[in-house]
């Protein structure tokens, strides 16, 4: 479907998203610029970044050696239950969802608590235990996407500003939001399918959504799941970056840039040798995967927890020498750039350090590493947003400053 012709003032998030920069564009020709290590073309309007040089060189940047601070596990700290989403505001705050306790908390710059900004509930500005994404914009504005309850909500400088049904997006498709354009609608992409497809791929789809209409508009179609009989080791991802669709092939060195209209802006591609899984891969695997099951089956004893981890590493094991992916879940900044983190075979989520950064231009920045045991939930203002869990299973939320490498 097409959504119908608008102003961009219709949307109740325009006047927030007017301060995200748009990202040049570049004219069409046949002009190619040679940088260090890389030859940038102009091809047909689409600029291609290509690198051709070594990509084990030290990053731009890295974390700083301790966080900023620690909420969670001080003297009168929020108690966290089962920290699931996080994102940093303009002012330096926080706001993180915690899925325990299906509450939205907020955290001032400093990382004392600031207040609760969702309670869990069903009514206007409540929130279940299913938030999905949440985005902020400006200052102290925060878009909530709560899937079980399929609808966004807006809340400015801590109070609730607008809720709007994204009942008929889940109802009629698989897509989901990611992001914002610069005109206020969701840019969403497939988020789900049906197994079972005889094709070599299934395709996915970016699209534009406007819940106020409820029309989407489809703008470009992607690879998204390879079919049983195609080898490919990896999905296609898809992302929201500056108002831009952003597209990851979790097996390729390359990142993709889509305009919000579908058009293709620009390509980084680098060099990057293809992944088997090896046996050190195997025994990184198993502690970190018996962790796992010991925390999805709390009433497990240590017998129990050995029998399934073993019968888990057997199935991985079947697969040595395969290839496998080289990322996880891709996510971006707040300054545009692209983290792409390692993907630790047979290991679910968000991935593991080091993460592969690229600029808005495209160009490789680097592996950067993180301190052990940081699950990342945002970056932003050369912050990082994160969580830690001790010994005893208490996470806490944790920030860190991003410095230069040099």
């Amino acid at each position: 479907m097409t959504s119908r012709p608008e102003s961009p003032s219709c949307s109740p998030h325009h006047a927030l998203l007017a301060t995200v920069p748009a990202l040049a564009l570049f004219a069409c020709g046949g002009d190619t610029t040679r940088t260090a290590d890389a030859v940038v073309e102009d091809s047909a309007g689409v600029r291609i970044v290509q690198h051709t040089g070594p990509t084990d060189g030290e990053p731009h940047f890295a974390f700083a050696p301790e966080p900023i601070y620690r909420h969670g596990d001080g003297p009168g700290d929020y108690t966290f239950a089962r920290i699931w989403r996080g994102t940093l505001l303009g002012d330096g705050s926080a706001a993180i969802f915690d899925a325990g306790s299906s509450e939205v908390v907020r955290l001032n710059p400093d990382g004392t608590f600031h207040s609760v900004l969702a309670p869990a509930g069903e009514g206007p500005g409540e929130v279940s235990q299913l938030v999905t994404s949440m985005f902020a914009f400006g200052r102290d504005s925060i878009v909530v996407l709560d899937r079980a309850q399929t609808r966004s909500t807006l809340f400015v400088n801590g109070a609730l500003a607008h809720t709007a049904s994204i009942l008929d997006l889940r109802r009629a498709t698989s897509l989901w939001p990611m992001g914002f354009d610069d005109a206020g609608r969701f840019l969403v992409a497939t988020t789900s399918f049906l197994p079972g497809f005889e094709e070599e791929w299934l395709f996915g789809h970016m699209a534009r959504y406007d819940p106020e209409t409820g029309a989407v508009d489809t703008v470009a179609s992607y690879k998204y799941v390879p079919g049983e009989s195609n080898p490919a080791p990896g999905v296609g991802r898809v992302l929201v970056a500056g108002g831009q669709f952003v597209y990851v092939r979790t097996d390729i060195p390359e990142v993709v840039w889509h305009l919000a209209d579908g058009t293709v802006r620009q390509i980084s591609r680098w060099q990057l040798d293809p992944r088997y899984l090896t046996a050190e891969d195997l025994e990184a695997i198993e502690p970190i995967l018996r962790d796992r099951l010991r925390f999805v089956n709390p009433g497990a004893s240590d017998e129990e927890v050995a029998s399934m981890t073993r019968q888990n590493m057997a199935q991985h094991e079947a697969d040595l020498g395969n290839p496998i992916e080289h990322f996880k879940s891709p996510f971006a900044d707040a300054e545009g750039r692209i983290w792409l983190p390692t993907s630790m075979p047979g290991i679910p989520g968000e991935g593991v350090p080091p993460y592969t950064v690229i600029s808005p231009e495209g160009e490789w920045l680097g592996m950067v590493d993180a301190p052990p045991g940081l699950r990342i939930l945002d970056v932003g203002r050369e912050r990082v947003l994160g969580v830690m869990t001790d010994e005893m299973g208490v996470e806490s939320v944790v920030v860190y400053e991003l410095v230069d490498a040099n």
